[in-house]
């Protein structure tokens, strides 16, 4: 007989959980965060074409995530009674990243330049992300196939926190080292990518080995389904429209990710520009990320006490005019002070960015009552789509975003050629590194302040009107 192994969330589930956005992101960081320098400075491609390259990418992510959200519903629907939803398919994402993640700084640089070397990039970077958009669509649906009440669901979501963080910690302070170690040339990164391809495979099977899909109906306590229902169940187009429209909650979400994913990633993508070229102290953005990292394992550590007295939108808001503030203040210093302190900034750097990531880390128990509520709304409940969609949003974000980085480098006056041999940027394309890194990242938490503001609308007695929907359904 079928049935589910667990009554209660325990400690193996929540460290697999997390070990999920952990392993993916080690992927993601070695991938996704440092190819921009690699294309441009090491195989020397064009920036017009790189942005080109980027442009194509993204757009090609933002259709595959809704996809493969939609994919995995229908999947589903034809699945046997009783069998997973998500899971088979973060297992098999796992071969998929790593042969990604090595070959994309494997093969191209062996090919020598021209079009067969940019066409490889171009093919083994779309290899990596199917692997990483089926391990993270699945994920992100996980939890409500593991979640039984609200409470599990914030603690959930705060181990995908911790999960993201600790890759934030692990991976933002591995990656500059071995760099600074091996060297930024091929044979480095190559090395480097190795060893992330281990990393993320080993932690996305521990994601995998240690979850379980508990809210799943036994095969023997399935029923049928008349052709009414099927009909009323079966997705529709028009119910992304519906979403939209008639969910604010979803709807502040997404305006929130494309502000976080679109304005700050363009920052992020000149990180490595400003500790290269400017600092000449790559390993400070190791460091960086460590002291971040640290700040935001303290809030995500002390996110459910204040729960029990302000409303996790409340927590998430403060979060974000405390980064910006902080933000406004370093970009003043460091412009207006030439030879600024880089410890100081390092410091002030990493709070601001450890707010604001905050957001981030703790949105994912706001989408999983967005998707309830989204249920209150229309009678529907298709995880894997509705997570796809919110992927979308990201996506949407990181296609403006990586387009724009490389072409306002291009623009500001950056000299990859300089940069190649060692050499010192105009101090006018210093400055705009400066803003790029900071500035953004500032703009980026006030628009999502707003979002949050005066868009998300599930209170205390929206959750009330919910509890007591869900109690009537039921019974």
């Amino acid at each position: 007989m079928a049935k589910v192994k667990s009554d209660k969330l325990t400690l193996k589930h929540i460290i697999g959980y997390g070990a999920g956005d952990c392993g993916g992101c080690f992927g993601l960081y070695m991938v996704a965060m440092n190819m921009s320098r690699f294309l441009q400075v090491n195989l020397e491609v064009n920036a017009g074409i790189l942005a080109t390259m980027l442009l194509i990418w993204n757009v090609w992510d933002t259709v595959n995530d809704p996809l493969m959200g939609t994919i995995m519903d229908i999947c589903f629907a034809k699945a046997k009674p009783g069998a997973d939803k998500f899971r088979p398919w973060i297992l098999a994402s796992i071969p998929i990243m790593m042969v990604g993640i090595v070959s994309f700084y494997a093969v191209p640089p062996m090919l020598g330049g021209g079009f067969a070397m940019i066409a490889a990039a171009f093919i083994l970077k779309i290899v990596f992300e199917a692997g990483y958009t089926m391990m993270n669509i699945g994920m992100g649906s996980l939890l409500g196939n593991m979640a039984k009440n609200d409470q599990e669901r914030a603690t959930l979501a705060s181990a995908r926190g911790f999960g993201s963080t600790a890759c934030q910690l692990i991976g933002g302070m591995t990656i500059p080292l071995l760099l600074d170690k091996w060297g930024v040339g091929n044979d480095g990164y190559l090395k480097t990518a190795i060893v992330l391809a281990i990393m993320c495979g080993a932690t996305v099977f521990l994601h995998w080995a240690w979850t379980e899909e508990r809210n799943k109906v036994p095969a023997d306590q399935v029923k049928e389904k008349t052709e009414e229902e099927k009909a009323a169940e079966k997705f529709k187009i028009t119910d992304i429209w519906n979403i939209v429209t008639k969910n604010r909650a979803f709807l502040a979400l997404v305006l929130h990710s494309i502000c976080i994913c679109a304005v700050q990633a363009m920052g992020s993508g000149a990180a490595q520009y400003l500790y290269i070229d400017v600092m000449k102290n790559v390993a400070m953005q190791g460091y960086a990320s460590t002291i971040g990292s640290i700040l935001i394992i303290c809030i995500l550590a002390a996110a459910p006490i204040l729960t029990k007295k302000w409303d996790l939108v409340v927590i998430i808001r403060t979060c974000l005019l405390g980064g910006a503030i902080i933000c406004g203040a370093t970009l003043a210093y460091i412009l207006l002070v030439p030879n600024f302190n880089q410890w100081l900034f390092l410091i002030l750097m990493s709070l601001g960015n450890g707010a604001i990531t905050m957001s981030v880390q703790m949105q994912w128990g706001l989408v999983a009552e967005s998707i309830d509520y989204n249920e209150y709304l229309t009678g529907k409940r298709n995880e894997g789509t509705i997570y796809g969609f919110f992927s979308l949003s990201r996506r949407l974000g990181s296609t403006i975003s990586s387009s724009l980085s490389v072409l306002m480098i291009a623009a500001i006056g950056f000299d990859a050629a300089v940069s190649k041999a060692g050499g010192t940027q105009a101090p006018s394309v210093e400055a705009w590194i400066k803003v790029m890194v900071v500035g953004f990242p500032m703009i980026a938490a006030l628009g999502s302040f707003s979002c949050f503001t005066f868009i998300w609308n599930i209170n205390q007695d929206v959750r009330a009107k919910m509890a007591e929907w869900k109690a009537a359904r039921a019974g």
